[in-house]
């Protein structure tokens, strides 16, 4: 027997879930935020027949959210790492200053798109 609930109109509608995993439940009412929108997109130039299956197994809305928090944990390491090999410049010039942050964020933004964003994760219904 479906759940149902009810709506502010006072309908019945079936109460359908795209999970039962409390963690995807918590999961699913955070926005999507810019990386996981990024592999959304990179599915859909990349394996555009495959946003079709993501969906079908509930994990197109799933992943993406997975992804920035994933992203999120890995940006903070990745600085570290950066910043232990290049130690921020001791100066107030700003075009040295600028360049060193383009370069610390260009570096982790690379490593980040070829290891968590450029990838097909696995779906399984």
């Amino acid at each position: 027997m479906a759940d149902y609930k009810l709506t502010p109109t006072g309908q019945y509608i079936p109460d359908v879930r795209l999970t039962d995993d409390p963690e995807e439940e918590k999961l699913l009412e955070k926005p999507i935020g810019r990386w996981g929108q990024m592999w959304q997109d990179w599915i859909k130039a990349t394996y555009p027949s495959e946003e079709i299956i993501y969906t079908m197994a509930g994990k197109w809305w799933i992943i993406p959210r997975q992804i920035d928090e994933k992203v999120e944990k890995r940006y903070d390491e990745l600085d570290e790492i950066f910043r232990l090999a290049n130690p921020r410049p001791d100066t107030e010039e700003f075009t040295v200053l600028r360049q060193w942050e383009e370069s610390r964020k260009l570096w982790i933004e690379s490593i980040l798109m070829q290891d968590i964003i450029h990838v097909k994760y696995p779906c399984e219904f």
